[in-house]
């Protein structure tokens, strides 16, 4: 009997011993799980978004902001989304920005209030999934589509026109946003019908939309053989609710710049547990295309001024099983917008970046 106490006794201090270290071990791996989880969405995050405003304003082989770029798009419906005329556009979410406090919800809901953006988000955001959620700002790109090779132009086009032949016509095709360039000056538009073969014909004289071309527009400007026609999109970054119920990058688009119907854009998440975003722009007050100042949206008063952007993102890891801690932790600094995140057991990070709009300062 004794014995047999003996190796029981032994047995359970085994036996606790392994499932000690089985539960440190699995400690271990959710901590760097988690870990590994908040720093892949935060740097995910920045470089979908780095990727976007680095080419902020570039169409084909202009500038959004030069005088002698011409916008021809209808936009009437949606400045948001068709106003070429601006590379760089936003919107600053109310009662957050530098000095402002911002408490994060324990459950995200959209908000369908555009008035708690400013200036107040535009109509053509709502009609995409209107999941944003309130307390973020909204940042709006717009370019040539990358990785989208150009046409060109295989004669002159004169002033006046509403026709022209491209080499190919490959990559066009009728309903979709486009810009014609030589370099000195551009002209966006919404393309009404395009011909298949090479050369091939485009026209945006015809029906077309939405949001379709203004009233009786035709080029204001003549084109030489040799300029670039390319597909233009807006591209919209916005923190909404995500599959799993939680807060999300979120990303609206014209895709290779057609037009979604009724709907507008085509929306996508793009990375889980982001939960907050934080933009401030850099604009050229004095004329030297470097930043004298970083302001919200609702203080920029020329987009055309915008030079750089600064954006911060707070990312958090998924939940996990261990209990939440016992004081609520410090609140997280987002470009000078403190953001209080709720005591729960996710890990959280803040990452940001300050990012050059290549086409302003070159």
């Amino acid at each position: 009997m004794v014995e047999l106490m003996i190796a029981t006794t032994l047995a359970l201090i085994v036996m606790s011993a392994v499932v000690s270290v089985f539960v440190g071990s699995r400690a271990a791996y959710q901590a760097t799980s988690a870990v590994a989880s908040v720093a892949d969405g935060g740097r995910f995050a920045l470089n979908f978004i780095q990727e976007s405003v680095r080419g902020a304003g570039f169409l084909a082989c202009n500038h959004a902001t030069i005088s002698t770029n011409l916008n021809l798009v209808n936009t009437t419906t949606s400045l948001l989304a068709y106003d070429f005329r601006y590379g760089v556009g936003g919107y600053a979410a109310t009662g957050s920005g530098p000095t402002s406090t911002f408490t994060i919800a324990a459950t995200p809901t959209a908000d369908s209030s555009a008035g708690d953006w400013t200036p107040v988000l535009d109509p053509a955001f709502n009609s995409a999934v209107n999941q944003q959620v309130k307390g973020s700002d909204v940042l709006v790109i717009r370019s040539s589509v990358t990785r989208s090779p150009p046409a060109y132009l295989t004669a002159d086009i004169p002033l006046g026109a509403t026709t022209f032949q491209v080499n190919s016509g490959s990559t066009l095709q009728a309903g979709q946003l486009a810009v014609i360039s030589d370099c000195t000056k551009s002209a966006t538009f919404q393309i009404s019908s395009a011909g298949g073969g090479s050369p091939a014909s485009i026209s945006f004289g015809g029906s077309v939309g939405p949001p379709g071309n203004m009233a009786g527009a035709t080029l204001p400007v003549g084109f030489a053989a040799g300029a670039l026609v390319s597909p233009v999109t807006t591209t919209v970054y916005y923190i909404g609710v995500g599959a799993d119920g939680d807060a999300a990058l979120k990303r609206m688009e014209f895709v290779n710049g057609v037009v979604n119907g009724a709907a507008v854009f085509t929306d996508e998440e793009l990375v889980p547990e982001v939960e907050n975003m934080q933009v401030l722009y850099g604009i050229d007050t004095n004329g030297t295309q470097t930043p004298s100042a970083y302001v919200t949206a609702d203080l920029v008063p020329d987009f055309g001024a915008v030079m750089s952007v600064k954006v911060a993102v707070l990312a958090a890891s998924p939940a996990s099983l261990a209990a939440p801690p016992a004081t609520a932790l410090p609140a997280f600094n987002l470009l000078g917008t403190l953001v209080t995140a709720p005591r729960d057991t996710r890990i959280r990070k803040v990452f940001d970046m300050t990012i050059t709009v290549r086409s302003a300062v070159n």
